[in-house]
């Protein structure tokens, strides 16, 4: 009977945390898709040079790292301010026309996958 009562304290801990990790997920989304930016886990360039989604393409130097950048946001009304290079990634600040920062991303060094930081 103790092992019966154990078994349904898992699951109902389980279904407790699981529920608490879906709802912040869901807010995380929303609160990225309300500042109307990119995937919060990493955008992917589309195009000739890129291939499939989750395709691994490398990012050297701080020119491909802009010119990538430039690339993911030019549908939005940014620019892309000052880069960091950093030891696994880029860091960049991303700035409405007047130059008041909006967002941080970083570029990963390795995979290219940009993701928003702030």
């Amino acid at each position: 009977m103790n092992n019966l009562k154990s078994i349904i304290m898992l699951l109902v801990l389980a279904a407790i945390s699981g529920g608490g990790f879906l709802s912040s997920a869901w807010a995380q989304e929303q609160h990225f898709r309300d500042r109307g930016s990119h995937q919060p886990y990493g955008g992917y360039c589309e195009g000739p040079r890129w291939g499939w989604y989750g395709a691994r393409t490398p990012v050297t130097t701080l020119e491909d790292a802009r010119k990538r950048l430039e690339e993911f946001f030019k549908d939005q009304d940014v620019v892309v301010g000052t880069i960091v290079d950093q030891h696994k990634f880029f860091k960049a600040d991303i700035k409405d026309r007047n130059g008041v920062l909006l967002d941080q991303v970083i570029i990963h060094k390795r995979s290219g996958r940009i993701r928003s930081i702030l």
